[in-house]
């Protein structure tokens, strides 16, 4: 009988432990490693206000847990590491340098970032699942020579990154990179949603792809010598705002103009559209694009599509 009350009182421990650590585990039962704990470092104490107030959580460090898993035949503890690891996705693996940041001041500066120009205008229930403050983000899949290929922000599997880069003498422009943040969740969500709007807004952007007419041209490379797919050394003719510097592109450098370059994937596209419309400027996107018919009409569409996200899924401002 003893044994049994034993066995009683064990298993009753052992609910008890389960339910102090419910708050830390996700639905599937493993550890989130998202939740963020009060530290006496200022850093961490400031993170941990954000996490708290708005339920996001910010890192400056891609280790973000140590856990001690055992002893080893020395009887020295061994420990288990959990990293974001930012170019490891289910299906795919990206190839960036991602070096952190060191000065505590600039850690600071971007956590008020986020915490002011950013999570206000991130959308209910399309959050990351974290941000992690880093100095720069260098593609190096780019198979541009001598080109180095940096980007602001990339939006990881369990992060989004953003470059703060700590050594750049002039500031950030907040308005820019906050909507450009914005931009990637925002695109992130719409590319995983079905809408009626989204397929007419990729319908604009077609043309003849290896003699075959009205195809799509997104992730087409387009070359000048080649008379078979649709060209023009503007990618602005075809309704992108930009084309993807990733991949190869080539610039006469008597002229400096294009003569090839590959065009945006859809999330591309959607991204470059939606920053624009988050910035909120239409005569500064009517001067840079207003000769251009295809970008009007998707900048238009887009503008009622974001207004219409936010609508129906509100903003943390809202809250």
């Amino acid at each position: 009988m003893k044994i049994l009350n034993y066995l009683l009182l064990g298993v009753a421990l052992c609910f008890a432990a389960c339910n102090d650590d419910d708050e830390n585990l996700s639905p599937t039962g493993e550890t989130n490693w998202f939740v963020l704990e009060d530290s006496d470092d200022e850093l961490g104490h400031l993170a941990y206000e954000i996490y708290k107030e708005t339920g996001v959580t910010i890192f400056y460090n891609d280790t973000i847990a140590k856990v001690q898993r055992g002893v080893n035949s020395l009887g020295e503890p061994m420990y288990r590491y959990e990293v974001l690891g930012i170019n490891y996705n289910v299906n795919s693996h990206y190839n960036y340098m991602y070096p952190l940041l060191t000065e505590r001041d600039k850690i600071k500066q971007g956590m008020e970032f986020l915490r002011d120009e950013v999570i206000p205008g991130l959308l209910n229930g399309a959050s990351p699942c974290s941000f992690l403050l880093v100095d720069s983000l260098i593609n190096k899949s780019n198979v541009n020579e001598n080109t180095l290929y940096l980007k602001d922000v990339f939006k990881a599997r369990r992060t989004t990154c953003v470059a703060l880069y700590e050594k750049k003498e002039t500031e950030i422009d907040k308005k820019s990179l906050g909507a450009t943040v914005l931009a990637e969740e925002y695109a992130a969500y719409m590319n995983g949603m079905e809408s009626d709007n989204l397929t007419v807004f990729c319908s604009f952007s077609v043309g003849k792809v290896d003699k075959v007419m009205n195809k799509p041209l997104y992730e087409v490379s387009m070359k000048e010598t080649n008379k078979d797919t649709d060209w023009d050394e503007d990618c602005r003719k075809f309704g992108f705002l930009s084309y993807d510097k990733g991949k190869k592109f080539t610039v006469n450098k008597k002229t400096g103009k294009l003569t090839e370059y590959t065009c945006p994937t859809v999330i591309q596209d959607i991204a470059d559209y939606v920053k624009e419309v988050l910035l909120g400027d239409d005569a500064a996107f009517e001067e840079k694009y207003g000769e251009f018919k295809l970008c009007v009409e998707k900048y238009k569409l887009m503008k009622s599509i974001v207004s219409e996200l936010q609508e129906t899924l509100g903003k943390r401002s809202d809250l």
